[in-house]
């Protein structure tokens, strides 16, 4: 996907180092996560509708991280949509709960041979397919290997460099200056020491909790503007929330 006016992660992770000096090397790995901790606070994390690819053993397929249960879609291995369920199903095919249905007994203290009286109908016993979402588990009513899971995911590039998916950051520099204060944040906040700045000082020069929580709104508001110009550079290939692409 080609996304002009775009961040990468070094770019940040050389204005942390070239700003606040870190002795330390450990922090970088994290910077990612930190950074997508950072745009879902301030309502600028881009997100994609994503499918993958779920092997199933026992009728149960696990993805591999937090489903978004809203926008969740389920397709059989011949691209058929499964619709959900939303009793939780046994390993036979049934469910937990049954809704209830009349079926003809033979009664012989009756005239005509025949009472009807009301007994749980099993759902999925007739061939019915569903699944039941149960934390990060899809259970299945039905035999299969595979399925198809789509959602919507953070958006993220494989950078080479650091072998690894990163977030799309969009190129603004108040949304750089707040996502680093942040990481310095989030460093301090693992207990190491800076010779400058530190969580505890009232001054809010020297307390990068204070200079993110300042420049949050701001950058927010900066990185939401910056979309709103530029329709053709590739951004709105994203499925963005309502609250994300501002509307003119």
């Amino acid at each position: 996907m080609n996304i002009k006016r775009q961040l990468t992660l070094a770019r940040l992770l050389a204005k942390v180092s070239n700003d606040f000096n870190l002795s330390e090397s450990d922090w970088i790995p994290r910077v990612g996560a930190w950074t997508i901790d950072a745009l879902s606070q301030m309502k600028v994390l881009p997100m994609a509708r994503k499918r993958r690819t779920l092997e199933v053993s026992d009728r149960i397929a696990q993805f591999p991280c937090e489903i978004n249960a809203k926008e969740l879609r389920v397709f059989d291995s011949n691209g058929c949509e499964i619709q959900e369920y939303k009793t939780k199903c046994d390993y036979s095919g049934r469910s937990a709960q049954n809704t209830g249905s009349e079926i003809a007994v033979i009664d012989d203290t009756n005239k005509t041979g025949v009472n009807f009286m009301k007994v749980g109908n099993i759902v999925g016993g007739g061939g019915e397919r569903y699944f039941v979402l149960d934390g990060n588990n899809i259970e299945l009513s039905f035999e299969t290997d595979s399925i198809e899971v789509e959602t919507f995911e953070v958006a993220t590039y494989y950078d080479e460099y650091y072998e690894c998916e990163c977030p799309y950051i969009i190129d603004d520099g108040l949304l750089l200056e707040a996502l680093a204060w942040y990481v310095l944040f989030k460093y301090l906040s693992r207990g190491s020491k800076h010779p400058v700045y530190d969580l505890k000082s009232n001054s809010p020069v020297t307390n990068p909790w204070m200079q993110w929580n300042t420049l949050r709104p701001k950058a927010a508001a900066s990185a939401k503007m910056a979309l709103s110009r530029g329709a053709n550079d590739g951004w709105n290939n994203f499925f963005y929330n309502s609250t994300f692409l501002p509307r003119g």
